[in-house]
């Protein structure tokens, strides 16, 4: 018979066995807690494309590890037109259903070379640290008035308030100046990405062209932008318009949240060749019309400025499924293209030719 003794010394056996070899294994290693990038998942869902028609191109900017990533389409009507770069809006991609996707394979099949362009994500700004009061808030502490207070102090709280006060001051300057050193460095390199992201774009663009022209013999180049993309394009046409034969559409522009991004209505202005500018908008004159992003705004702008090459136009309103009919946004882009940017340069190159009668007419006597 085996006694209740044996047994629970067999058990503290066990357990010191066990502690023994749980001590002995190493511990696992912490993992760090990493955040998914949109940009990346974004960009690997769009490294390819159902549609055989469209190439998915991924070209060098010239920067290292640096490439543009794009849907191009070659045009399908036998009689090209030109070509079109299109630049998304924020948060969104280059086929987005509810209007690139039309107005890029629409264009396409009537003349154009269409290439809509991957912007990267903005950075985003970083969450502010939070703050004594805040942190009070949190987590009040008792009042004076407690007898109790000085008496019930936790023992943690003590050893912080100690290890706070060992600093000494030599410490505490020595700390201060290489704060101070560290700040002028952390904010120029704040400063190169939040300006490094124009230059981006830029790069973009310029790739993108030049894939137009080198690749298709593209001489006409429209430069389509949506929403805040329409910012960039606009940027685009402004700093290039004197090198490169380009025109600007805007689809429901509005300006980007982006730190140091341009302003519309300051870009504008300097623009030379072709501007149109389309979008929804209600008829009615509400507190919206008078902000910066609105229509008439910019409607106003052209005219105090005088800009006869300033071309705008309201959307019609249609019903909200778009995945029913959403071919009336293409229809409308592609008429206001062939009214203001096609016909228009056809009329300014005619050139009156007299005919046979007239020029008998006009001979000198004899």
């Amino acid at each position: 018979m085996i006694s209740s003794a044996t047994f629970s010394a067999e058990e503290e056996a066990n357990a010191g066995t066990e502690k023994t070899a749980s001590a002995a294994q190493p511990s696992a290693p912490t993992i760090e807690r990493t955040e998914p990038s949109r940009e990346k998942n974004l960009r690997q869902a769009l490294s390819s494309h159902p549609d055989p028609s469209t190439q998915v191109l991924q070209l060098d900017t010239g920067k290292d590890g640096e490439q543009l990533l794009g849907y191009y389409l070659t045009e399908g009507s036998g009689m090209p037109q030109g070509g079109v770069i299109i630049f998304p809006d924020e948060l969104t991609h280059m086929d987005w259903p509810e209007n690139l996707n039309q107005i890029r394979t629409g264009l396409a099949n009537h003349g154009w070379y269409t290439l809509a362009v991957f912007l990267p994500q903005p950075t985003q700004a970083p969450l502010p640290k939070r703050t004594l009061p805040v942190l009070s808030a949190i987590k009040p502490t008792q009042s004076s008035d407690d007898p109790q207070d000085s008496s019930t102090e936790p023992a943690a709280a003590q050893k912080e308030t100690t290890s706070e006060n060992t600093e000494t001051p030599t410490d505490a300057a020595t700390n201060q100046k290489k704060n101070a050193a560290n700040a002028p460095a952390e904010a120029e390199q704040e400063q190169e990405e939040k300006e490094n992201y124009q230059e981006i774009v830029a790069r973009l663009g310029n790739t993108a062209f030049e894939h137009l022209k080198k690749e298709k013999g593209v001489d006409r180049v429209v430069v389509l932008g949506a929403g805040t993309g329409a910012t960039w394009a606009a940027q685009y046409v402004q700093k290039h318009q004197e090198q490169q034969n380009l025109r600007l559409v805007l689809l429901d522009a509005r300006d980007s949240k982006t730190e140091n991004a341009p302003r519309l209505l300051e870009i504008l202005p300097e623009i030379k060749t072709t501007i149109i500018d389309l979008h929804h908008s209600a008829r009615k004159s509400t507190n919206t019309n008078y902000s910066e992003n609105s229509p008439e705004r910019r409607l106003r702008l052209a005219r105090h400025k005088r800009m006869n090459n300033f071309h705008q136009s309201r959307l019609p309103q249609t019903n909200d499924n778009w995945k029913k009919d959403n071919s009336w946004l293409f229809k409308h882009v592609r008429g206001m293209i062939n009214t203001y940017i096609i016909k228009a340069e056809q009329q300014s190159r005619s050139i009156d030719i007299p005919s046979k009668e007239q020029s008998n007419k006009e001979q000198a006597p004899g």
